[in-house]
């Protein structure tokens, strides 16, 4: 009786027990409770560390996205998907002008079933909308959509690069021979996908169909497409030297180097007279011009010339940047096809790095599929003719202006030749037209200068090849030219050298802006010390408009503009467009994807004995469902070397020698426990010892249940 009223009784010994591990229970929370008090303090009062360390994190995901070379174990493009190589181009198509029913897909390799729509759209935008009597050699791009649309709304699209040939042939009952060899790609590669179409489509005219079985067999057998490499690539007996960049999305339009391998059919003076030709921008149309049988080095400026397209515009160049970057909806009318789709690839990479998100096309026809779609947003918002007497500055139609006011046209740049559509989408809000008469005649080369002006009394030449190209805009910017480019443009005889002033000045600028917005986002990045191996890789803050403009007018900085209110005004109308959500999906996915790398990291370089030291099985059981998780996509979704998946083994096989360890240790203790005999009914045998006489003990037994 006496042991059971000091608390020695087992009952009394379990709920001791009990309550020292409520006690444990407790103090651990109140720890984890000051632990996480303090943390949210420290992530309030250190919001400029916090800062600090986003950048640092930012920094380090660009050099793991964007320099695939470093790093050996972590390396990004290791982690390409299986199964999924990506194809440099998908097939070469051959369309043909038929008399009776127009143009006609002839031929393609591989063989492309398309569907109708998309047939009708290939073969409509791989001709000229005009000119149909110039004679010589076209080269520009398109996109072609394909019909079956992604689930998410959006359209696939295939980039499409012409070679469009057109000569006399009196052997043809039309008298001309027009036919187009078309290159067709997923990748925008403009710069370098044009060059193979010059070097494939003389050849094609003087070898057949044959020559496009062996091109497409020469491309198939390039390296694997990664992002980021820089590639030698062979074709029809020239090397192209490309580097591939190092995100998808927007036109590349980076000239390769090229040089000739063994030049078929030329000599030693072939070479000696391309070096001093002032003509290597012609094409060829027999044989192997010269101009490949020297190397070029092209700087990495260089690109479809901005100057080239935009010369009568040089001071509209901000006002442009601001339309382009905002989302506007601008339609740019051209002379010929070469011109159309290169003045909307230099519209879109003016913005360069943002990526253009809007629906672009570099030449858009009355044929597609889209025109109705297009023409049904001029019905709505009614259709404004174009003004004889504007001249090439900016028509303001009084102070009042809204510059989100689109009439319901989504955000697009399409790029057209056809004079129709001044009257289709005559309504729409901002409208370029580039071109003069000389240059609609100089789009073909090898022209006779002796053929008449057959379009000089139309519609296209009275308002676009009228020697007016023109900006017809009610937007007002808030930018104004830089006078020191301005100035330097002025100076400069130089075009390629005004090209790379404006293709940097445009960098910087677009960089510029994007710099409080990037500030912002790295403030909303977790701390690197965060990331533990016993939970899952932490979240981002989400992005509050509302906070980022705050933080914005809250500094003295002037960014890109010197009135603080205009460039308030600027960021708050950026923010509300499509370029904007696009850039922030993106730096979340690059976010998300670099925190994924380092919990990756984590897991690998974990001391798995040490940090399992003392805890419960519980935790035990959490990490190794992590880790194996983390295996199976190292099995089936990336490319991962033995050396990582057989680390990932290691840990996993040590969490379960762990686990099954303590499962064995708390088996032990507890069949030795009292806990045991009370759960099961089993009398508890206690031995007290009475004394009867000082010498000789007597022992009793009893027995409790």
């Amino acid at each position: 009786m006496n042991s059971i009223i000091g608390g020695t009784d087992p009952l009394s010994m379990i709920f001791k027990e009990e309550e020292t591990k409520k006690q444990q229970l407790l103090l651990e929370k109140e720890e984890r409770e000051k632990q996480e008090l303090q943390q949210k303090k420290l992530d309030k009062d250190n919001i400029f560390r916090l800062e600090e360390e986003g950048k640092k994190l930012e920094l380090s995901t660009k050099v793991h996205t964007q320099h695939p070379n470093n790093g050996s174990l972590l390396n990004p493009s290791n982690l390409t998907l299986n199964g999924k190589k990506k194809k440099w181009i998908n097939s070469f198509c051959i369309i043909n002008f038929d008399l009776e029913i127009g143009q006609v897909l002839d031929y393609s390799f591989p063989q492309v079933n398309f569907k109708e729509e998309e047939s009708t759209n290939l073969c409509f935008l791989s001709f000229p909308d005009s000119n149909s009597h110039l004679q010589g050699d076209i080269i520009y791009s398109f996109k072609l959509k394909e019909t079956s649309s992604l689930g998410n709304g959006q359209c696939n699209f295939q980039y499409g690069y012409v070679f469009f040939r057109q000569e006399k042939d009196s052997s043809i009952s039309r008298g001309y021979l027009q036919k187009s060899v078309v290159l067709l790609s997923d990748e925008s590669f403009v710069g370098l996908f044009k060059k193979v179409m010059e070097i494939v489509g003389p050849l094609y005219f003087d070898h057949g169909n044959t020559l496009l079985e062996v091109a497409y067999q020469n491309i198939m057998n390039w390296p694997e497409l990664k992002l980021g490499q820089t590639y030698e690539l062979p074709i029809l007996g020239y090397i192209l030297t490309f580097h591939v960049p190092h995100t998808r999305g927007t036109p590349h339009i980076i000239d390769p180097v090229v040089k000739q391998h063994q030049p078929i059919g030329s000599s030693s003076s072939s070479s000696s007279s391309s070096s001093s030709s002032s003509s290597s921008s012609s094409i060829p149309t027999t044989g192997v011009s010269p101009l490949w049988s020297e190397m070029k080095l092209v700087s990495n400026l260089k690109s479809i010339d901005i100057y080239g397209c935009f010369r009568s515009f040089t001071t509209k160049l901000w006002m442009l940047w601001e339309l382009v970057l905002l989302g506007h909806p601008l339609l740019v009318i051209s002379p010929n096809p070469p011109m159309c789709s290169d003045s909307v690839l230099a519209l879109v990479s003016l913005i360069s790095p943002l990526h253009y998100c809007g629906d672009y096309r570099p030449y858009f026809t009355i044929h597609d599929t889209d025109f109705h779609k297009y023409t049904s947003y001029s019905h709505l918002s009614g259709t404004r003719q174009p003004d004889d007497s504007s001249n090439e500055n900016n028509n303001y139609n009084g102070d009042e202006y809204s510059n989100n006011n689109h009439g319901g046209i989504p955000p697009s740049i399409l790029g057209v030749t056809n004079p129709f559509f001044l009257k289709a989408l005559g309504n729409w809000p901002n409208i370029l037209t580039i071109g003069t008469t000389q240059q609609r005649l100089g789009g073909f080369k090898k022209i006779k200068s002796s053929l008449p002006n057959i379009m000089s009394k139309d519609l296209l030449s009275r308002h676009v090849l009228d020697n007016k190209e023109k900006i017809l805009s009610e937007y007002k910017p808030f930018t104004s030219p830089d006078k020191t480019v301005l100035k330097k443009i002025t100076e400069s005889t130089d075009d390629d050298q005004i090209n790379e002033v404006l293709r940097t000045h445009f960098l910087q600028l677009t960089q510029k802006f994007l710099i409080p917005l990037e500030r912002y986002f790295s403030s909303l990045l977790p701390l690197a010390k965060t990331i533990s191996i016993f939970q899952r890789p932490p979240r981002l803050r989400p992005f509050i408009k509302e906070e980022c403009l705050n933080r914005i007018m809250e500094t003295d900085e002037r960014f890109i503009i010197d009135n603080k209110s205009k460039e308030i005004e600027l960021y708050k109308q950026f923010l509300d467009c499509i370029n904007f959500k696009q850039w922030l999906d993106d730096k979340r996915a690059e976010a998300i994807g670099h925190l994924n790398i380092l919990y990756r990291k984590a897991i690998l370089d974990a001391d798995i004995h040490t940090l399992l030291r003392g805890k419960p099985i519980s935790t035990a059981t959490d990490l190794l469902k992590r880790v194996e998780d983390q295996l199976i996509l190292e099995e089936n979704l990336f490319q991962t070397s033995k050396e990582i998946k057989d680390k990932f083994k290691s840990h996993i096989e040590i969490i379960r020698q762990y686990k099954n360890n303590t499962e064995n240790n708390n088996n032990n203790i507890f069949s030795t426990s009292p806990v045991k005999s009370l759960l099961t009914n089993t009398p508890i045998t206690t031995t007290t010892t009475t004394p009867t006489t000082p010498t000789t003990p007597t022992t009793s037994t009893t027995t409790t249940k």
